[in-house]
């Protein structure tokens, strides 16, 4: 049994079934792509809590991941960035804000990376990749 499910999961698309999944057999989840490629932090709902708690949208974003215990791995070369991103410990959001930050899902439309159910992980040899050798 795997002791860790690294799949997308972000505020646009909280890949609800994959985490009910891999809670409901004691997997803990890793959240690939924690900031939804940049693309949810400048959403109102999350610029709003930040404002208001005096922190950054992605401190928002990765405070609502640890929330909902995730293990979230952001990825940043910029120090500044890194710094940030480890002062996530000296606030809460509260339950409604959480419940605002959830209501941002926007299901398969909010998917950023390739479904797994449907990623041709195995290119035919008919049509390779580029680069691909034969």
């Amino acid at each position: 049994m795997p002791v860790v499910n690294q799949i997308e999961v972000h505020p646009g698309f909280n890949n609800q079934a994959a985490r009910d999944a891999s809670a409901r057999h004691g997997i803990a989840v890793e959240a690939f792509s924690p900031l939804g490629q940049g693309k949810v932090l400048e959403d109102e709902v999350i610029s709003g809590i930040a404002a208001r708690t005096g922190k950054t949208s992605a401190q928002v974003v990765l405070r609502w991941h640890i929330q909902h215990g995730h293990i979230v791995f952001p990825k940043t070369m910029h120090r500044e960035r890194m710094q940030e991103n480890l002062d996530l410990f000296d606030f809460e959001l509260s339950p409604a804000d959480v419940a605002a930050i959830d209501a941002l899902n926007q299901d398969e439309n909010g998917r950023i990376g390739p479904n797994p159910d449907t990623f041709a992980w195995i290119p035919s040899h008919s049509d390779p990749t580029p680069g691909a050798h034969r």
